[in-house]
């Protein structure tokens, strides 16, 4: 077989071994541009009228907190066969995940009205990883699963079953309602929470 040959072949059959998968998720719904500014001074009907149901809530000394997410999340993965340099049992993979995130967080008075609003937005890397792996990828080099989990609202009836230390923490949770607010992606034995730990 001459050199041409193998090349033409090569360029054939390359596409045969290779695997890509992109998954892509956008939670919550796009928060209007430039909210913060004008806030302050609303209604709690006017804001939940305008942006729907808070993603977040808490209450204050001074009334309440609620907050608004908006995540698009992207995660690509490619993996190539090297069977075609005689190394049949191994396939090299690359893999990559991107998060654009957008959160407001409005607090009213026992008024309900807002008092102050602030927003932050990001676009950042949140995984990049290559390997080589026997036969197939058996392990998913970048992972997004602790920032798809369902909010804490949808868990709240089961929440009293947990066990003991959880159950017990479960009013001054973050995620609770109890004092304050967290973000999607906070480690499980931060602040409060890790007073569950075992």
């Amino acid at each position: 077989m001459t050199d041409g040959m193998r090349r033409l072949l090569l360029a054939l059959f390359l596409p045969g071994l290779a695997a890509c998968s992109q998954s892509f998720y956008q939670l919550g719904a796009p928060l209007p541009a430039a909210y913060e500014r004008e806030a302050e001074g609303r209604t709690l009907a006017a804001v939940l009228a305008e942006l729907g149901p808070p993603q977040r809530l808490s209450t204050t000394p001074a009334g309440f907190v609620m907050g608004w997410e908006h995540w698009r999340i992207a995660e690509s993965g490619v993996g190539v066969s090297l069977g075609f340099l005689g190394a049949d049992a191994l396939t090299v993979d690359w893999g990559d995940a991107r998060v654009d995130g957008d959160f407001l967080l409005l607090s009213f008075d026992q008024g309900h009205r807002v008092v102050s609003a602030s927003r932050v937005q990001w676009d950042s890397n949140v995984g990049r990883a290559a390997a080589v792996q026997p036969l197939l990828g058996v392990a998913p080099l970048v992972a997004v699963d602790d920032l798809l989990r369902p909010l804490p609202q949808h868990r709240w009836g089961a929440s009293n079953l947990r066990p003991m230390p959880v159950a017990q923490n479960l009013p001054h949770r973050p995620d609770q309602g109890g004092s304050g607010l967290e973000q999607r992606g906070t480690p499980g034995g931060a602040g409060q929470r890790a007073l569950e730990w075992q």
